[in-house]
């Protein structure tokens, strides 16, 4: 059995793994499927790819120089893992890009079927996106702008702002493209981007209740006020099978703060978690600044 050091580096690996991974999925996505069906894909992905059509430089350098300067912001506000897993992701997947360019790779070109180019470009991605989200990073760009709001004003419906932001830039694309078409099926794209995102982080980006058993409540709520900036509840309870007085947190969170929620568990390795999807939420939820944490 692994050391905790060895583990941690075997983690390190897999996560590096999943980098490369999510690279690959990236350069597919964007120069095989996107670029030649012309329409913009929502985010910082959908403004490169309107650039190099402009400007007709590489997406690679132009990601890259959109993303550095928020990475740069970012490891000020955010973990340092995070920046550093999106920045590693943001170098290997321009890379990527400006190679598949040099080598003439392959690219799918069809005037009859330019909707599967949608399809497929909107789950590859989607899937790109939800494996850096599961090691603790990101995509960069729209989500590193995200992240650090969600750190400074973590009762804000960032998931609403960012779908505003993705909505201007496919709006945007139509003085690129000239015609609805490509607008629409940027829009169809995000969906299915969302869609096969969702599939695999196993569930939606709703809020999440999480109900935690644990031997620690007192430090183990600390731990949410302090890092989560949500409140929680105890209560208490009886183990069935051995009779012995139990805690039990509730909390409600965003689901964005779920991998952060298990992350702090680990620091209390007797506790049990099960969470569920809330479809809704009112009260003492923290919707402005002004709101405390209860």
């Amino acid at each position: 059995m692994l050391s905790g050091e060895n583990m941690k580096k075997f983690q390190t690996v897999i996560d590096l793994f999943f980098i490369v991974v999510a690279s690959a999925f990236s350069a597919i996505g964007l120069y095989v499927f996107v670029n030649p069906a012309n329409f913009a894909p929502s985010g910082v992905d959908g403004i490169s790819m309107m650039l190099e059509k402009i400007t007709k430089i590489n997406i690679g350098y132009i990601s890259l120089a959109i993303n550095i300067p928020l990475l740069i912001m970012a490891w000020f506000f955010i973990s340092k893992k995070y920046v550093v897993y999106t920045t590693i992701f943001t170098i290997i997947s321009s890379v990527m890009l400006i190679i598949v360019e040099k080598i003439d790779f392959y690219q799918y070109i069809s005037k009859n079927n330019a909707w599967i180019a949608v399809l497929a470009s909107g789950v590859i991605l989607g899937a790109r996106t939800a494996l850096m989200i599961k090691i603790g990073g990101s995509t960069g760009g729209v989500d590193i702008i995200a992240t650090v709001v969600q750190q400074k004003r973590p009762y804000l419906n960032i998931e609403s702002l960012i779908s505003v932001f993705c909505y201007i830039i496919i709006g945007l694309s139509f003085f690129v493209y000239g015609n609805i078409e490509s607008i629409i099926m940027s829009i169809a794209q995000m969906m299915i981007f969302n869609i096969a995102m969702n599939s695999i982080l196993k569930t939606t980006r709703n809020a999440v209740e999480a109900r935690i058993i644990t031997d620690n409540p007192e430090e183990f709520k600390d731990d949410i006020i302090n890092n989560l900036k949500h409140g929680a509840t105890i209560i208490d309870g009886t183990g069935m099978f051995t009779g012995e007085s139990k805690k039990m947190i509730i909390t409600i969170i965003n689901l964005r703060q779920m991998n952060d929620l298990i992350k702090l568990s680990r620091k209390h390795p007797n506790s049990f978690i099960y969470f569920n999807e809330v479809n809704g939420v009112w009260g003492n939820f923290r919707w402005k600044k002004s709101d405390e944490a209860k």
